[in-house]
Order: structure tokens, then sequence, then C-alpha cells
């Protein structure tokens, strides 16, 4: 089942991690965690589609006790983490079928940010996926 605001909210609170939203924050930057504090700020003003897996990603660097911005092949391997738990097989099948290949259609049709169809597109082209079932009658 696909995470909430809130349930993602809730899980940061019993965490002990604090999480807070900042109208200020340098551009590109949709979240921060800070070790030291336990808290993550999340850029204000996000809709649910932006926050949820920006937030996800968050929690996981506070889970694996990282302080900051880490380099690439970790943040890589946290979206694609965060991608997976968003987005199913047959909805990224049903979506494109839907849409066609183009990213934002995409994103619109999953109901995610952008980063979130990059990085789990990234995840079939290293892992195999089983194609759809066809039934014949």
């Amino acid at each position: 089942m696909r995470p909430t605001m809130d349930a993602l909210l809730d899980d940061a609170a019993e965490q002990g991690i604090l999480v807070q939203r900042a109208t200020c924050m340098p551009a590109g930057l949709r979240g921060a965690y800070h070790l030291d504090t336990r808290t993550i700020v999340l850029r204000a003003g996000m809709p649910d589609r932006l926050a949820v897996p920006t937030l996800m990603h968050e929690l996981a660097h506070a889970f694996r006790g990282d302080d900051g911005h880490q380099d690439g092949a970790v943040e890589a391997h946290i979206n694609r983490a965060v991608a997976c738990r968003l987005i199913t097989p047959d909805a990224y099948r049903r979506a494109e079928a839907s849409v066609g290949p183009h990213l934002g259609a995409l994103a619109v049709e999953l109901d995610v940010a952008r980063w979130v169809v990059i990085a789990y597109q990234s995840t079939l082209r290293t892992t195999k996926v089983a194609p759809p079932v066809s039934h014949r009658e």
C-alpha cells in the first residue's frame, strides 16, 4: 500500500524525528535530513505527490544515519528504493500503455514526481520484470 503523508509523519514522530517545513531552501532542494538535530526539513508548499517521496527519501537517510547529502550512488540507491515503494510493475505498465513513454505524462499518470519515474526506470534497466500475462480466449 502506498504511504500517505500522515502515515509518514507518524513514522517520523515514532522514530523521534522532527519534520519541519521551510519556505527558503536552496534552489532545487526539496528536503534535507540533519543528523545532529534528528530533523527533516521539507520545502514548504509541495503537493503530496512531491512531498511524500521526498519525506520517504529523507527518512531513508535518517534510518541509515546519514548526515546531509551523500554521494551519487547512495542518493540513487535511496531514490530507487523510494520509487519501488511508490510504483508497482503493473501500475507502470498500465501508465506506459495509457500515456506512452513521455516522462512528464508518466509522472502525472502515476501521481509521483518526475524523479521517482526516472528512479523507477533505472530499476527496469537493471532488474528483470516479468512481462504482463496475456489471456487468450
